[in-house]
């Protein structure tokens, strides 16, 4: 089972990449790091950053150098100015080599704020033509040609993967700093807020057999209690109708199709160059952000709502990534579990781990979701993340990695 820890590009500047890469080999005895070759804005904090404790991380740039004439897309990503024209992702593969260690490029495809500000008419836009400027439409065709040149461009490096982030729909929540809500937006609502209407979506959708025009209106007719504020304290019926349910499915459906065809257009643009694609389904992050969806639900119900069929992107990607972001071991093993049968036994399946809030406070429930992990056959394991986990995790990771006779502990 290979592993791999998360890494961004300040952590290799800031504590030099040598310091790094001893802490994730010798301490963390990992075979892999996988660095934020591109990554979107945050502010987080670093247990044991030299240079900051709180940091705003530069939102959505490179920490590689594009090959801007790739781009014909017009959709360009910008170097990070923190970098100062280093290119990182390039630095750090020439310093594993020498170690033995291998590099994943951890890569964010459509959660993008810049480009999708700078190039609105590629931005994913809800029932009512709002744009979301914090999203790429998977639809869009120009936003499909720019996820074959970043997956390109990234490919002529020696990584061992790419592990494809947001490279699928986005929920309504976790798009924009300082989202407010501040009347009752039931889960149903904010389905429907969540769903892309742009051009592209509606042409798919109407390519489908779906009476896109009379879903949207329904949609509308749907949401106006809420703006209304007539909605009553506990809400029982649907605000669809069944017609309205049937229609929103088979939309929800033509989502699916157009991410499992955008992965297999990624891969195919890496293919030459022999590099993996790792797809990350993110519903495994969903019952932090994403309301009325629960660690416990079935799961493919927070996938589906992102436009993933797990079965269809397995089959289209080399491997697929399931985020195990759950507190207690039984609820990983559930979850692994489901995707297992879901996928079948011979699917290569990754999963992620955080020895960290809010899923582990002890060490023994982390030893016992990697045995579990282990148990279920992965062909990899990563942690999340080494800016935010004190450097004790490091002993945590080496030890239950080692140790493959560990019992369950919550």
């Amino acid at each position: 089972m290979r592993s791999s820890v998360y890494v961004f590009g300040t952590d290799l500047l800031h504590e030099g990449y040598d310091a790094v890469l001893d802490n994730l080999q010798q301490r963390g005895g990992v075979d892999g790091v996988a660095l934020s070759a591109t990554y979107h804005d945050a502010r987080d904090v670093f247990a044991h950053n030299p240079k900051f404790h709180v940091y705003r991380n530069e939102g959505d740039v490179a920490w590689f150098a594009p090959e801007q004439h790739r781009y014909t897309s017009g959709l360009t990503p910008r170097m990070a100015a923190a970098a100062g024209g280093v290119d990182v992702l390039s630095e750090l593969c020439a310093r594993t080599r020498r170690r033995g260690l291998a590099v994943d490029a951890w890569t964010i495809f459509l959660h993008n704020s810049v480009l999708a500000t700078q190039h609105p008419d590629c931005a994913t836009r809800n029932v009512y033509g709002d744009p979301y400027l914090t999203d790429l439409c998977p639809a869009n065709p120009r936003v499909r040609a720019y996820c074959r040149e970043l997956a390109g461009d990234i490919a002529r490096y020696p990584v061992r993967r790419l592990l494809a982030e947001s490279l699928h729909y986005r929920p309504l929540e976790h798009g924009e700093h300082h989202e407010r809500y501040l009347i009752d937006l039931p889960a149903e609502a904010r389905t429907l807020l969540s769903q892309c209407f742009c051009q592209h979506c509606r042409a798919a959708g109407e390519r489908a057999g779906v009476a896109v025009e009379a879903l949207a209106a329904a949609a509308r007719a749907a949401l106006e209690p809420v703006w209304l504020g007539t909605l009553p304290p506990v809400q029982t019926a649907p605000l669809l109708s069944e017609t309205g349910q049937a229609e929103l499915a088979k939309y929800v459906a033509t989502r699916t199709v157009v991410v499992t065809s955008l992965v297999a257009e990624v891969r195919a643009a890496m293919a030459p160059a022999g590099v993996a694609l790792t797809f990350i389904d993110h519903a495994g992050a969903m019952s932090h952000v994403m309301h009325g969806t629960s660690a416990d639900d079935e799961v493919t119900a927070s996938s589906r709502k992102l436009g993933i069929d797990p079965v269809a992107v397995a089959a289209a990607c080399d491997e697929f990534s399931v985020l195990g972001y759950v507190d207690t071991t039984t609820r990983l093993q559930a979850l692994l579990a489901d995707y297992r049968n879901l996928l079948g036994p011979d699917a290569r399946i990754s999963v992620a781990l955080r020895p960290l809030l809010p899923d582990c406070r002890l060490e023994e429930n982390f030893n016992a979701k990697v045995a579990a992990v282990r148990s279920a056959h992965a062909t990899s394991v990563e942690f999340y993340h080494y800016a935010m986990m004190p450097l004790n995790r490091l002993d945590w990771i080496r030890c239950a990695l080692a140790d493959q006779t560990i019992g369950e502990s919550s």
